[in-house]
């Protein structure tokens, strides 16, 4: 495989970095706004791009936090243990996708997909609003 078929991300502080292939770059990026990836991710939603989990290399040795949804799924919350950046999302009980955070690629310039749904909305801050021509999941 040629390395300009590879996408590079990183953490903040650049202990952790992935490599995926740009093929398993998902097509729409997935916007989620439930108070676990709020919370992760520091802000009032999380960009998570849906990649097999097989596809993804990670070098480093990143940290895990494991929460219990509403749902009652298990996410192991993967991030940098000396910066604190969110890595990626796996839900044990879908371990074949994993939710790897948009923001690990902007210092490559990586140019994302477009959001295809946000989901939680329900968990959205009153005054805001929905990204024109994206489906809201409740």
């Amino acid at each position: 495989m040629d390395s300009s078929d590879i996408i590079q991300g990183a953490c903040n502080c650049g202990r952790i970095t992935v490599l995926l292939p740009r093929s398993s770059l998902p097509k729409a990026s997935s916007l989620c706004h439930c108070l676990n990836c709020r919370a992760s991710s520091g802000s009032l939603f999380a960009v998570n791009l849906p990649t097999p989990t097989k596809d993804i290399t990670v070098e480093g040795t990143p940290k895990i936090h494991s929460d219990i949804a509403a749902s009652g799924n298990t996410s192991d919350r993967l991030f940098c243990g000396d910066c604190g950046s969110a890595i990626m999302t796996v839900v044990k009980q879908r371990p074949e996708i994993a939710f790897l955070k948009g923001g690990l690629f902007a210092k490559f310039g990586v140019d994302l997909p477009a959001p295809g749904r946000e989901q939680f909305w329900r968990r959205a801050e009153k005054w805001e609003k929905p990204h024109e021509g994206v489906t809201t999941l409740i």
